[in-house]
């Protein structure tokens, strides 16, 4: 039985993790770090946005617990796909992406790295073979996730949590393209 306080004191650690995680998420990292700059910034706006996922799992998941973190992950994948914070009028965020990949490596380090391997050989082969295969590697990386979260880990739980920030992100995509 829960009683009144316990209940009282996890319904704000949720609403705090879930606001701080939008706050997060919401940081116009893409500007910051100079997206517009050229290709050698790419990969720090790529990496800024990976950390809008990562730190605030990790500070909820050390903190408290995975659920936390993934309210948190959940908060930074909705305030990159939505945000609110240091945005000018037109811009209306990125599609998550970024910050969903670090939010997953946060909540599943272990499936998420043999994921990135992955991908990281679709681009070696793609190098290799002289082809463009960066969005491949990016379908590989995201579409084993959570068939290797399952394997690895055994939690339908976690794996549906997971394919819940998944399920963000394709509102986003979709909302984005009928405008």
């Amino acid at each position: 039985m829960i009683d009144g306080a316990t209940a009282a004191r996890d319904a704000v650690l949720v609403a705090v993790a879930l606001l701080g995680g939008y706050l997060v998420g919401s940081i116009p990292t893409g500007r910051l770090a100079g997206r517009d700059a050229g290709p050698g910034w790419a990969f720090l706006a790529l990496t800024a946005g990976v950390a809008t996922g990562v730190v605030p799992v990790a500070v909820g998941i050390v903190t408290w617990s995975w659920a936390i973190g993934w309210v948190a992950g959940l908060g930074a994948v909705v305030g990159a796909c939505w945000p609110r914070l240091g945005r000018s009028p037109g811009d209306t965020g990125t599609m998550g992406v970024g910050t969903l990949g670090g939010a997953a490596f946060a909540l599943a380090p272990a499936a998420a790295t043999v994921s990135l391997v992955l991908a990281g050989v679709v681009l070696g082969v793609g190098r290799v073979s002289r082809r463009d295969t960066r969005d491949l590697a990016g379908v590989v990386g995201f579409g084993t996730l959570p068939a290797l979260l399952l394997v690895i880990e055994q939690d339908a739980v976690r794996l549906g949590a997971v394919l819940g920030l998944y399920l963000v992100v394709l509102i986003r995509s979709v909302t984005a393209r009928d405008r």
